[in-house]
Order: C-alpha cells, then structure tokens, then sequence
C-alpha cells in the first residue's frame, strides 16, 4: 500500500460510544443477576428482556383490579405477611398455613400446600409453570394468575371478591 494508506485509522466514535453501553449493559446484568433482590424484582423480566412497556401493553384489557393485582404481586409490595411484617403492619412474616416459612409472592404462588389445589389453575396444559417469572411476565399466564388469587380467596380483604 502507499506510504499514505499505512495510518492507522483513527477509532469511530460512534463505535466507541456502542462499545461503552455494551459493557455497562453486560456489568448491570451481572449485579442484577448476583443481587439478593432479583426474586423480588420481577417488573422487569432480566431473563427474558422484557421492558415495563412490554407489561402495560399487555393489560390494557383487564380492569383496574385485575392490573393491580398483577403489579402488587410483581413487585412483592402485596398484602402478604412477608411484605407486612417488612413494613411494620403485620407481627410475622411467616405463613399462616405454614410455620416457619416467609409468606412471600413465590411461596403464596408456587410452594404453600394450602393451596395446592387451587395451583392448578397455574398449570398450562398440565405442566406446572417453570418459574414465577414465567407467571408474571407472560401475558398467556396473567388470567391463570387471576384465577388462582381469586380461587385462593388470600387477598380479598384487598382487592374484594371477583367482579
């Protein structure tokens, strides 16, 4: 090549700048991934990259009731003893039906056997729901999730009896 073809090029900017937001990008998801809060987070599925945006679009159709549930239970800020007992308005944080555990939006969910009856309602096609991310975070899922809050009858001295 010439003598003036042989610079080096000098770095884009544009390139530089793609290049920074894709290592902010993967350093959030390994705090994210390694926080102890991550159970708790669910408005914002890391796994499947799924915005708030993405959420709301999906329930535009439900009634208000419906909405809230859903949110409460993605945030864990839901009238269940684990998230009472945090705010100071409950004596427990654990399950009345179970002692010893935390009544938390995964054990009400998926693991307390008071309700395990009910919890079918969860299933699609009889296959139990892999992760509560997947329960909160699909929009197929959302009206198992009514159905089963509603069936369980836990959160009604919130949200009221099914309208």
């Amino acid at each position: 090549l010439p003598k003036a073809f042989q610079v080096k090029l000098p770095h884009s900017a544009s390139a530089r700048k793609q290049a920074y937001r894709r290592r902010a990008e993967e350093t959030t998801r390994q705090i994210w991934g390694a926080s102890p809060r991550i159970d708790r987070l669910a408005m914002r599925d890391l796994r499947m990259q799924r915005p708030l945006r993405f959420f709301h679009k999906h329930t535009l159709k439900l009634t208000r009731r419906q909405h809230n549930i859903l949110v409460q239970l993605r945030t864990g800020h839901v009238g269940l003893n684990g998230h009472l007992f945090r705010i100071g308005r409950s004596l427990s944080a654990d399950c009345q039906y179970c002692e010893g555990e935390v009544e938390t939006v995964a054990h009400y969910l998926v693991r307390c056997p008071e309700f395990a009856k009910e919890r079918e309602l969860l299933y699609r096609r009889g296959r139990p729901p892999e992760a509560i991310a997947e329960l909160l975070t699909t929009p197929e899922a959302f009206k198992r999730v009514l159905r089963y809050v509603d069936a369980t009858k836990r959160l009604k001295a919130i949200f009221g009896e099914e309208v």
